[in-house]
């Protein structure tokens, strides 16, 4: 979202950018105004369980539904009246200075905060509300089954009725977290919505626009009218002077070996799941140059962790920077790092279990370009033999090639500023 403000800052628009406090300084440094979330919403670099007071302390994670049902309850629900308060404020402040002017709010789709606004929660209200979908999209349909378990789609018509039976299961099992968000939504004088909490991030806004190509989401017939598509992620600003580290040259004057790229996420952050075994499973593989990147700046291996020849280790890689030398990504299945792979015609491995990442496996095996393990503790075996079938294999370089053109068709945030146009002209 920071990345969108300053695009739309450097084409002229007036950002208020609403967020948590410890954002700050990122959103003044791109030109936009900032406004902090008060409360139980102002979030920092922190995970449901750390707002949970009731989370067991031995459990280091939660799996599957239970684990997303959690996250909407802790991370979504709950703080939808702070993040509500701060959305009407940055309303406020810019109704001030511009009286006369349409006013467009911009949201990532998962916060529920500007939900009230279309339940008739009073208010100020903008000239038209537009969701950015920067996670695979949730929406239940007819034609795939519900978003967490990871399956792939299925229109038929036997899958169709299983497809609406596991539907009807899916609203029973988040019903706690149904019955959170309305409490939410009504806290703030929203009306009771009729609308399941996942579609409502769909139907609810004026528009939805989903940063992929529609090639590597699913076909929906019931699909709603605000769905749009804007390519992928926009390009990431680039440091004009980067420190690279030693072995940087081996890299990006290779001519011979295939290279690895190996990163275990921001969230995921345990070495033991991904690092670990492809440290293992390529240490004797003369043909491969593998660039493990730990996850997150000054991040380190323990010291008694020996690093093969072939391996080069940093704390925090740019995508960008790195994925045009590589021929496989082998990732934690994060959803930027699944767009970063595609800008760049890069094929995946993925190992994912938890959070999102098992829908964005299954979207990236049924677009063609990736190899999905199901695991989030892959063994050496499975990840070498997932390299040598992307390797050996060549649809899926072919396929990510594919996409990585129709995304070249698409400016994304050229997508954003069209709908917010096209919203600022009509009559309300």
């Amino acid at each position: 979202m920071g990345t969108i403000a300053k695009d739309l800052v450097a084409r002229g628009y007036d950002v208020f950018f609403v967020s948590g406090s410890g954002y700050r300084s990122q959103i003044e440094a791109i030109g936009a105004s900032f406004v902090a979330v008060k409360g139980y919403g102002d979030f920092y670099d922190l995970r449901a369980r750390d707002l949970d007071p009731c989370w067991p302390i031995h459990q280091k994670t939660l799996h599957g539904p239970e684990c997303f049902n959690h996250d909407l309850i802790h991370i979504f629900c709950k703080s939808l009246p702070s993040q509500h308060e701060a959305i009407q404020r940055a309303l406020r402040m810019l109704n001030d200075k511009y009286p006369d002017r349409p006013i467009i709010l911009i949201t990532e789709s998962l916060n529920f905060g500007a939900l009230p606004l279309t339940l008739g929660a009073p208010g100020i209200h903008p000239q038209g509300l537009i969701a950015i979908g920067l996670n695979p999209i949730l929406l239940t349909s007819i034609d795939h089954p519900p978003f967490g378990l990871g399956l792939p789609p299925d229109s038929s018509l036997e899958g169709r009725e299983r497809n609406k039976v596991a539907n009807e299961k899916q609203k029973r099992v988040f019903a706690q977290a149904q019955a959170a968000y309305e409490e939410a939504l009504m806290s703030v004088g929203a009306k009771k919505p009729e609308t399941f909490l996942l579609d409502a991030l769909y139907v609810l806004p004026d528009r939805f626009i989903q940063m992929c190509t529609p090639s590597v989401e699913y076909r929906r017939s019931d699909a709603p009218k605000p769905l749009r598509f804007a390519g992928g992620y926009p390009k990431a600003p680039r440091e004009l002077n980067p420190t690279r580290p030693a072995w940087w040259p081996e890299v990006t004057s290779n001519k011979t070996r295939k290279i690895i790229f190996v990163c275990q996420g921001t969230v995921s952050t345990d070495i033991d799941q991904l690092v670990i075994p492809a440290l293992d499973a390529f240490k004797n593989r003369s043909d491969l140059i593998v660039v493990i990147a730990v996850g997150k700046k000054g991040a380190t291996l323990p010291a008694d962790v020996p690093i093969p020849s072939n391996c080069k280790v940093a704390d925090y890689i740019p995508y960008d920077d790195l994925l045009p030398y590589c021929d496989v990504f082998v990732t934690t299945g994060g959803y930027g790092a699944f767009q970063r792979a595609l800008n760049h015609g890069t094929p995946l491995v993925i190992s994912a279990t938890t959070e999102e990442k098992p829908e964005t496996a299954m979207r990236a095996e049924w677009a063609g370009v990736a190899v999905n393990l199901r695991t989030s503790n892959p063994s050496t075996e499975q990840l070498e033999q997932a390299i040598d079938e992307i390797l050996s294999n060549k649809k899926y370089k072919t396929r990510a090639l594919e996409i990585q053109a129709e995304i070249a068709t698409y400016d994304p945030v050229g997508v954003i500023v069209e709908n917010i146009e096209e919203l600022a002209r009509r009559t309300v």
